[in-house]
């Protein structure tokens, strides 16, 4: 019994960054880290779930709601608050998540796509959890030792640079610029360093 609720145990997880998964085309990694901890590891996710999560995370609003802003609008119309996430399975390197909702003095349990549910979660400021026994699986210790930047903030500052600069780069140069904006979680520009990989790729 005891081993079971060590494996049970809920560990929380901090959004690290989003990385474009050049292998398979349209996805990204989510990268998850634990809060209190050194082990993170990645969920692949779809482009829109990626640019969802990135909008909010960044404080971007688009013109129109999103599907999950619809959602967290929905949730807020009805007096229902999102208070967890939880990611408590892995099948075949698929993760299963589910919704923890509160309303009133009812709680709801809801499954749902890892992507989604995190897009949501940034939404409603909700913390997001793990299953213990999963980490255990997937997590990769990371190194605490900050690393040297890839370029001189003084000298670079890539947030202004235009497409047309941007193509004017080579791989090499815009996967850095891509590895520093994930390490500064600027979502965002990672999404634009993305397109200009892709757009130089396809020449």
């Amino acid at each position: 019994q005891k081993k079971r609720t060590t494996m049970d145990a809920e560990i929380k997880l901090t959004i690290t960054g989003l990385v474009y998964n050049q292998t398979v085309v349209g996805t990204y990694g989510l990268v998850l880290s634990e809060t209190e901890g050194n082990r993170r590891f990645s969920v692949m996710i779809g482009e829109p779930e990626a640019q969802s999560i990135a909008l909010k995370l960044n404080g971007k609003k688009p013109p129109r709601p999103l599907t999950h802003d619809l959602i967290f609008n929905l949730l807020n119309l009805y007096g229902s608050k999102l208070e967890k996430v939880l990611i408590y399975n892995m099948v075949n390197d698929v993760f299963y998540s589910e919704l923890h909702i509160k309303n009133g003095e009812n709680s709801f349990v809801l499954d749902a796509r890892t992507s989604d549910a995190v897009a949501l979660a940034v939404r409603s400021d909700s913390p997001i959890y793990i299953k213990s026994g999963i980490i255990d699986i997937v997590g990769t210790v990371i190194d605490s030792e900050p690393e040297a930047d890839v370029f001189d903030k003084d000298e670079v500052d890539a947030e202004e640079l235009t497409n047309d600069e941007l193509d004017l780069l080579s791989l090499e140069d815009l996967n850095e610029i891509l590895n520093m904006a994930v390490k500064e979680e600027k979502y965002e520009l990672a999404v634009n360093i993305r397109d200009a990989i892709k757009r130089k790729e396809e020449k």
